[in-house]
């Protein structure tokens, strides 16, 4: 807001993937039927880069959206999970927190997003 001027203006926004900061395992049960369903356990939270994203979100005015991957075994349910978790720890730095089918699906919507300026992964992916 410049001069009162009230705009839609979105802020810049990056998308950071779940693995950058979130350890996780991955189990597989069996029902009864022989069906198995994996799912993810969190294991720890990186404390370091949560630290990093929330200054950088602070000091920039960023919004970050926080992206896991059906594929990668996580569900809406474990997301809002840990969206909660930060919340209740008071150093949230997700402004969002989207659930993808797959890491091609994001990669899809990047050239609909003018306002994204950067996507955040692990080196190895």
């Amino acid at each position: 807001m410049i001069n009162g001027d009230i705009s839609n203006e979105t802020p810049p926004r990056i998308i950071v993937t779940i693995d950058v900061v979130v350890q996780s395992e991955v189990t597989t049960t069996k029902n009864v039927f022989g069906k198995s369903k994996t799912s993810r356990i969190t294991t720890g939270l990186n404390n370091a880069q949560l630290s990093k994203l929330w200054n950088a979100s602070f000091n920039y005015g960023l919004a970050i959206e926080l992206a896991a991957f059906e594929g990668d075994g996580w569900t809406q349910a474990d997301v809002d999970k840990l969206m909660s978790r930060l919340d209740n720890r008071g150093g949230n730095p997700f402004n969002y927190a989207e659930l993808y089918n797959s890491f091609q699906d994001l990669v899809g919507e990047l050239p609909y997003r003018p306002n994204l300026k950067a996507v955040i992964d692990l080196p190895n992916q």
